[in-house]
């Protein structure tokens, strides 16, 4: 059976802002989000990602997934993101929301 329209476009959008970066470490980050999105992909239901410059110093990530995530894999997102933040000797500020749309 076939589900409504406001039922198939369920998702959750997770937004993660990386804040206190400086402009070197701005565009590594971005540049290690490109070469990983699709082992990102790989590991987790994404329907699309994006990566916005909002400041000189803060880095936006607008993932949005299908509902039908599982918590493993949203932990799983959350550590590999985690990671390349964590890679930097000034560890940035991070915060993060997950929204059911």
């Amino acid at each position: 059976m076939m589900g409504t329209a406001s039922e198939e476009a369920d998702m959750f959008l997770y937004r993660v802002t990386v804040e206190e970066l400086d402009g070197a470490r701005l565009l590594a980050l971005k540049d290690d989000l490109a070469r990983s999105e699709i082992e990102l992909r790989a590991n987790c239901p994404i329907r699309e990602m994006s990566v916005m410059t909002d400041r000189d110093r803060e880095l936006d990530i607008y993932v949005a997934l299908d509902d039908v995530i599982g918590a493993e894999q949203l932990k799983r997102l959350a550590a590999e993101l985690n990671a390349m933040f964590e890679a930097s000797p000034v560890k940035p500020r991070v915060s993060s929301e997950l929204i059911h749309i």
